[in-house]
């Protein structure tokens, strides 16, 4: 018995026999499926290790959707694999690449008609399961592309490694805990280590216990992500989110991979919940510290952060302190709105402000109490014409405490003033002051 399991053992390892087991597994694939899957080798051996060499699976199109230079793995029930069942031990892949494209014209991936093929069009007796107690991939990549989108590049992932510990596949629900993942993304930006309990459904993606690391920020808290399938094609628009940021450490120059509009060489500290789409998003209870000391607390909704031509930019925020300068303030602030505070603000020095306030690309609304090194403020304003600031028009109320008017103005002959009135006018600098 000893003799004759060595024989195997030795036969199986044989590359002309590994290869005649590779040509027949891919001739059954494509007879049973007409699935278009070609494995160069296959090794098996007594103790129940299996390896694929080069392994290519091609889409409807004749393209590669899945390539491996190699898979390895060992089965720990030949009986329950006879049943459906595949469990096994540990899954080691090399060199995966994963292809998944919607193509013009078409509703349905690559990967949802391959899937079809396996459909006999009988009801299922039982799940699909794959279970495997640790998952390794090395030097892999992976791309998520539609030729339907604006943009057809929409993910792409080289240099991936991957460590998880008990992968599950059940049905069409996802669990793994990835204990270390690192990747460059085609923005730029590069992962270093990214650990979750990750869990996909039909419905939801969840991301528990997540620390995410780059080299200059790190991230720690809970993503979960609800959609219909159909929702990812206006992603912006109809995914929905909610973030929970325990602690994070967030340079601006990571953030402009994917949003131009923050300054660069910024660093800042946050707190905060995250709810909505990407275009419609809530930071509740936001607590931010950046480099400069300066500070927000409260609640903030942007809208149209990635929006069309016809998808305007505007933010709402409830603010329970702001603490900062106008050098501060305006790299701070997203570009479309920095780059529009008027100069004059700097003769504020540092201020502090709590109200509430509605910003477009054109206006401001504000509704807010100001401490400045000048004197206290209290405002009710509606500011327009913010695309030529020294010329913009405002309209409300003003309340001035012990403020230094004529500092404000560049008028040496005014000094303190105490005032409330209502205020229409238009410019912020003496020189076009009409108001």
């Amino acid at each position: 018995m000893i003799l004759l399991l060595l024989v195997l053992g030795i036969t199986l390892s044989l590359p002309v026999v590994q290869t005649r087991i590779g040509v027949y597994v891919t001739d059954m694939l494509r007879k049973d499926y007409k699935a278009d899957i070609n494995v160069e080798q296959v090794a098996v051996s007594i103790f129940g290790g299996v390896k694929l060499k080069k392994v290519t699976i091609r889409d409807h199109h004749q393209f590669t959707m899945i390539s491996a230079k190699s898979i390895k793995t060992n089965v720990l029930s030949f009986e329950k694999l006879y049943n459906g069942d595949l469990l096994f031990g540990e899954i080691r892949i090399d060199s995966l690449f994963f292809n998944l494209k919607t193509y013009k014209g078409e509703n349905d991936s690559n990967i949802g008609k391959f899937a079809t093929l396996f459909d006999s069009g009988k009801p299922s007796t039982k799940p699909f399961l794959l279970k495997s107690k640790n998952v390794y991939l090395t030097n892999s990549s992976f791309l998520l592309s539609d030729e339907n989108s604006k943009t057809p590049k929409q993910l792409e992932f080289k240099n991936l490694n991957i460590e998880t510990s008990n992968f599950k596949i059940d049905g069409p629900e996802v669990t793994t805990n990835i204990l270390k993942m690192s990747f460059l993304d085609h923005r730029g930006i590069a992962v270093t280590d990214l650990k979750t309990n990750f869990t996909y459904t039909l419905k939801h993606i969840k991301l528990e216990q997540l620390n995410i690391i780059t080299k200059n920020s790190n991230f720690n808290g809970t993503a979960l992500l609800n959609y219909n399938v159909k929702d990812f094609a206006d992603f912006n628009n109809k995914v929905e989110f909610d973030i929970t940021i325990d602690s994070a450490s967030i340079a601006s120059n990571d953030i402009r991979y994917f949003y131009k509009e923050l300054g660069i060489n910024q660093h800042f500290n946050i707190k905060s919940n995250i709810k909505g789409t990407l275009n419609n998003l809530f930071f509740f209870k936001l607590d931010l510290v950046d480099q400069n000391n300066s500070k927000i607390n409260g609640t903030i909704n942007f809208k149209n952060l990635l929006g069309t031509a016809t998808q305007p930019f505007s933010l709402k925020g409830n603010f329970n302190k702001i603490a900062s300068n106008y050098n501060s303030l305006r790299v701070l602030l997203p570009n479309l709105l920095g780059k529009k505070l008027p100069i004059s603000l700097k003769k504020l020095g540092q201020f502090e402000l709590r109200g509430k306030t509605e910003i477009t690309t054109s206006s401001v609304a504000a509704d807010f109490y100001v401490t400045t090194s000048l004197g206290n403020l209290q405002s009710n304003l509606k500011m327009t014409n913010m695309d030529h600031i020294d010329h913009a028009t405002y309209k409300g109320n003003l309340i001035l405490e012990n403020f230094k008017i004529g500092k404000f103005l560049g008028k040496k002959d005014l000094d303190y003033v105490t005032l409330n009135f209502d205020i229409d006018g238009k410019g912020f600098e003496l020189k076009n002051l009409n108001t």
